[in-house]
Order: C-alpha cells, then structure tokens, then sequence
C-alpha cells in the first residue's frame, strides 16, 4: 500500500494545478492510482491540504 500512496503524492506533485477530489479520481481510475478518499485517510488530511504540502515542498 505504501507504494501505490508514494506513486499517487508523485502524481499530485507532478500536476500543474490542485485538482477537485472528483478531478483527481477521474485521473487516479485511468492511471490505477489511489483515490481521493484513500490518500486522505492514509495521510489523515484534508485533501487540498495534502495538495498545498506537497505544492510547497516542490518550491
């Protein structure tokens, strides 16, 4: 599991902009990555919150 969730922050990192939980799951289905709702119980956050972090770290 601990792969799949570092493949999907990946993703997210690699993305332009934040994307909607609904956006993000239509990307996650057709990359078989983890959906919204998954990585926001892994990470135990808000998902644009998880957004921002990951945002900020690539700066």
């Amino acid at each position: 599991m601990k792969e799949e969730y570092e493949k999907a922050l990946q993703k997210l990192k690699e993305l332009k902009k934040r994307v909607s939980p609904k956006e993000w799951n239509q990307i996650a289905k057709e990359e078989n990555l983890l959906s919204s709702e998954t990585i926001k119980y892994i990470a135990q956050k808000d998902f644009h919150t998880l957004q921002a972090e990951l945002k900020a770290e690539c700066r």
